[in-house]
């Protein structure tokens, strides 16, 4: 007979850092509260990955290994998901850790809400370098009403609209959360295993629109790995394919569930902000090899295309800050060269920033 545990944590995990995957696991194994299962999905490891999650699999019977081939995130998730055998569903990203506590403290508010919910949301900390912040997804307590409801549906899309806007992390991200797994089924809620990028934004988006009762939980009990530039990490060759991918996405929800103009104003911010992250990930990262006057021509001839030119005109510029006004003026006047001087200040501003961090 199957043993039947109260909360089943999902660790999706590739090649990650052997330090940061031993404290992610050691952080659920040491959980105050023990009725819990923890599915690892091994989504195509090396070989000494593999080897510490059967040395802990070894360790602890309430661990499931699922090894497999490379099929992304998403396909991980879902994965966990269907392998759970809880109601109650959280997803831990495998360089990121718990408190200690954290399982108790959401199992008690659960018990306390008769396992009536449908997301639960807690807090979190950023964890730098050199220091540790305090993130608090949103400024309520509680059940949230249906206008709460509503600022997580924009935030979850992009900043500058919301009355409230998190310091470190918005709360698009799958983990920090326990979802309840009837509603996710009853709703055919999954990771969209097309989408390599911002997969949580889309899952969240549809899992926020679904969602009656939702709840916060003002604690701080999850623990993310963040460093300065997060936002632009590494060299990406089809960062513009992935993001229009969202953004034909984010059009078709907003549409579907007749959303207001808030929607669409907060899709033209992601598009017009989306502009310094193909910068820095792409066009002018130092990884491209196509040479500078090739990623002029290819920026210019992207700035051309009706979804950035729209955007560009129906963006309202209050929502942005002086940079990303900055950005968007060059941009509409194909000023490449002051979007390549723009770029590197804001890269080297981040960088000094991670290092000072």
């Amino acid at each position: 007979m199957q043993k039947k545990y109260d909360l089943s944590i999902i660790v999706p995990i590739y090649n990650t850092e052997e330090e940061s995957l031993r404290r992610s696991i050691e952080s659920i194994l040491m959980q105050t509260y023990k009725n819990i299962e923890i599915i690892l999905v091994n989504d195509g490891s090396n070989s000494k990955t593999v080897s510490i999650c059967d040395e802990y699999c070894n360790k602890d019977s309430r661990i499931k290994l699922i090894n497999r081939e490379n099929s992304g995130l998403s396909s991980s998730r879902n994965k966990g998901v269907t392998t759970s055998t809880s109601n109650n569903i959280m997803f831990v990203d495998s360089d990121d850790w718990l408190e200690n506590n954290a399982c108790e403290i959401v199992l008690k508010y659960i018990n306390e809400l008769n396992n009536e919910y449908d997301i639960i949301i807690f807090n979190c900390y950023a964890e730098y370098k050199n220091k540790t912040l305090r993130n608090m997804f949103y400024n309520k307590k509680r059940k949230l009403l249906q206008e709460d409801i509503e600022q997580i549906k924009l935030q979850n899309i992009e900043k500058g609209i919301t009355n409230y806007y998190p310091p470190e992390s918005n709360i698009s991200v799958a983990w920090a959360k326990v979802y309840n797994k009837k509603f996710l089924i009853d709703n055919d809620l999954k990771f969209n295993e097309d989408i390599r990028l911002l997969e949580d934004t889309i899952f969240n988006m549809y899992s926020f629109e679904k969602a009656k009762n939702i709840y916060i939980l003002p604690d701080y009990l999850y623990h993310y790995r963040k460093s300065q530039d997060s936002m632009y990490r590494g060299f990406l060759k089809d960062i513009v394919t992935k993001y229009e991918a969202f953004f034909d996405i984010a059009k078709k929800y907003i549409k579907l569930y007749n959303k207001n103009e808030k929607f669409f104003d907060t899709l033209n911010l992601k598009i017009v902000t989306s502009i310094d992250i193909y910068m820095t990930r792409y066009f002018f990262n130092k990884q491209n090899k196509n040479g500078f006057e090739e990623n002029k021509r290819q920026l210019k001839e992207l700035l051309n295309k009706e979804v950035y030119q729209t955007a560009f005109n129906k963006v309202k510029p209050q929502y942005l800050s002086f940079y990303q006004r900055l950005i968007l003026n060059n941009a509409k006047k194909e000023r490449i060269n002051i979007l390549f001087i723009l770029n590197k200040i804001k890269v080297f501003i981040n960088n000094y920033l991670r290092i000072k961090s």
